[in-house]
């Protein structure tokens, strides 16, 4: 009689587990192939295990949650966890991001990559205590670079035209100082602007170009590299606030590992985006990339000068 009872009491102990499990939502506007939505994947899985499932994440990817802005904004309002926002888009809402952004800063993947491993990177993601979130980790984003309908090889080939940036004040004083028209629009809504002729050009990293199918308006990507601003999951102060410290650790380290596996995947869906781009008609195009430097940099002079941010510039140029 006992082993008939006892399916149904360790039933009754899973419900109760299952009941007193914390759920956290994480929203993005990737697509489900993009490297960043699947190292959150990851980031969720790693979560549950360390946790042994009291904790888990409930990713919405494809902007079901709104466009990025949107995501930041309920993050901080504390209407949703935590997002996966741009870099250049969280200034808007901490200003000492907008160093990552700055043109040019990093002079290679690796010296990106070493900064968002570092202890610097870090003191930033935590930058933003007291405006409504704090960021969990950095993820690998590329570089950005510009496409359309034709090549662009220095910056007086953009002279006059309307490029869609991200909405981040360090992106539009960018495009702006390369002579072109700085235009914010929502990254869902970038193919439709191609399309109509709203924007004349955009820029980003390969992965979007492709995911998003920009390939089939604009068919030549140029290769000037102009920023390797990386990605960042941030989380709510309050709902931060809410968890225990062994739940705060469990997100730590879950974060840096998921950053690491996800630095693995960028690299093989970058590569093969680029050569995917070719096959659908895109030429990658070479660039006098010295003189899009020039362009640019008063932006990383100003920045020297800036007492908030001369310190991470001065950081990152050390490394």
């Amino acid at each position: 009689m006992k082993k008939r009872y006892l399916p149904l009491l360790i039933a009754s102990l899973l419900v109760g587990f299952n009941a007193s499990a914390k759920q956290l939502t994480l929203g993005h506007a990737m697509s489900l192939e993009n490297a960043a939505h699947k190292g959150m994947v990851i980031f969720a899985d790693k979560v549950k295990e360390k946790s042994a499932g009291e904790l888990t994440i409930k990713i919405f990817p494809n902007a079901q949650l709104g466009s990025e802005r949107d995501q930041a904004e309920q993050v901080v309002n504390g209407a949703i966890d935590m997002a996966k926002i741009n870099g250049g888009l969280a200034e808007s809402f901490e200003p000492t991001f907008k160093v990552i952004s700055i043109p040019y800063l990093f002079d290679s993947t690796e010296h990106m990559r070493k900064f968002i491993k570092s202890d610097v990177a870090q003191e930033l993601l935590q930058s933003s205590k007291g405006k409504g979130f704090v960021g969990l980790t950095f993820f690998d984003s590329g570089s950005r670079s510009f496409y359309g309908k034709k090549p662009f090889k220095t910056p007086a080939d953009l002279e006059g035209l309307k490029i869609r940036v991200p909405e981040s004040p360090t992106m539009m004083e960018m495009i702006n100082l390369l002579g072109a028209k700085a235009t914010p629009v929502p990254f869902t809504e970038v193919y439709t602007a191609l399309q109509q002729g709203v924007i004349d050009a955009a820029e980003n990293n390969a992965s979007s170009l492709v995911e998003m199918r920009h390939t089939e308006v604009a068919k030549f990507y140029s290769l000037d590299q102009h920023t390797m601003a990386p990605d960042l999951i941030i989380i709510s102060e309050s709902t931060w606030a809410s968890l225990t410290d062994k739940e705060k650790s469990v997100m730590t380290a879950a974060a840096a590992e998921a950053l690491d596996e996800e630095i693995k995947i960028w690299d093989k869906i970058e590569n093969a985006n680029l050569e995917k781009a070719k096959t659908l008609g895109v030429t990658l195009v070479e660039v006098d990339k010295a003189k899009f430097q020039e362009k640019v940099k008063p932006m990383l002079d100003a920045a020297k000068k800036d007492p908030k941010l001369s310190y991470y510039v001065e950081k990152i140029q050390a490394m």
